[in-house]
């Protein structure tokens, strides 16, 4: 009776083993989740950030339409004469 006691009994350094082992695989686990959630975030702000600079640049180019066509408009406005002709 003993002897079967015996074997169905876990042993202490199979239990710390074992702890041990589901600890580490733990850990594992955990850094390659978390490494996968921060590497998607950073793609995400990858994307907003190109996004952002081609709405600055889409903007920049949009002043510059309007400078150049203030600029036109005043070169038109010299051209004409001072006087009208009658």
């Amino acid at each position: 009776m003993i002897e079967l006691a015996n074997v169905f009994s876990v042993s202490p350094v199979y239990a710390i083993v074992s702890v041990a082992i589901a600890g580490v695989i733990g850990f594992i686990a955990g850094y390659l989740l978390r490494s996968a959630i921060i590497a998607q975030y950073e793609k995400r702000i990858k994307d907003l950030e190109k996004e952002m600079l081609s709405n600055h640049a889409r903007i920049l180019e949009l002043e510059k339409q309007i400078t150049d066509l203030k600029r036109e408009k005043l070169i038109m406005k010299d051209k004409e004469p001072a006087m009208p002709k009658t």
